[in-house]
């Protein structure tokens, strides 16, 4: 299953890729296609028509999939889309000294404190195939983009950015 859930994650992410060239915009900034996927954007439908994975089944297969792990600093818009069937999910813009390092949790709402980092930019829960846009300007360093869903980072939805100069 796995595998399956590879393929199907490459194949939206070279979908999502796929228009990236067309839609550079005339100036600077950078653009970052980014999906948000779980097994729900894979699984395939049962025999009375219903997805043979329920959502409590999700919790340890999802991620961030992004286009880019090195852009350049300075203007940076991140396409958003949630490719999930049924599953809100988020993605933050967070600033990390050391991307490997865990972040703040907070275990009780089995979310990342976002009192206790530095969150540049997000998209509020976005509804499952729905997209949204998050125009930051980055300096050089590293980033985490993440969801905070609860239970969602830790499930794996984080992925780290490189910003050169």
């Amino acid at each position: 299953m796995t595998r399956i859930a590879n393929i199907v994650t490459a194949a939206v992410v070279a979908i999502t890729m796929g228009t990236a060239a067309s839609s550079i915009a005339a100036d600077s900034s950078t653009i970052v296609k980014v999906a948000l996927t779980d097994m729900s954007a894979s699984a395939g439908m049962g025999p009375m028509g219903q997805m043979m994975m329920g959502p409590n089944m999700m919790i340890g297969m999802m991620a961030i999939r992004i286009d880019q792990e090195t852009i350049k600093a300075g203007p940076v818009k991140f396409d958003v889309t949630n490719w999930s069937r049924y599953l809100p999910h988020e993605m933050l813009v967070v600033a990390v000294d050391n991307p490997a390092t865990a972040l703040p949790y907070d275990y009780s709402e089995a979310k990342v404190n976002e009192d206790q980092v530095k969150v540049l930019g997000d998209t509020s829960e976005l509804q499952p195939n729905k997209s949204a846009s998050v125009e930051v300007t980055l300096a050089p360093g590293s980033y985490l983009l993440i969801c905070n869903v609860p239970g969602h980072y830790a499930a794996g939805m984080a992925v780290p950015l490189v910003v050169k100069p």
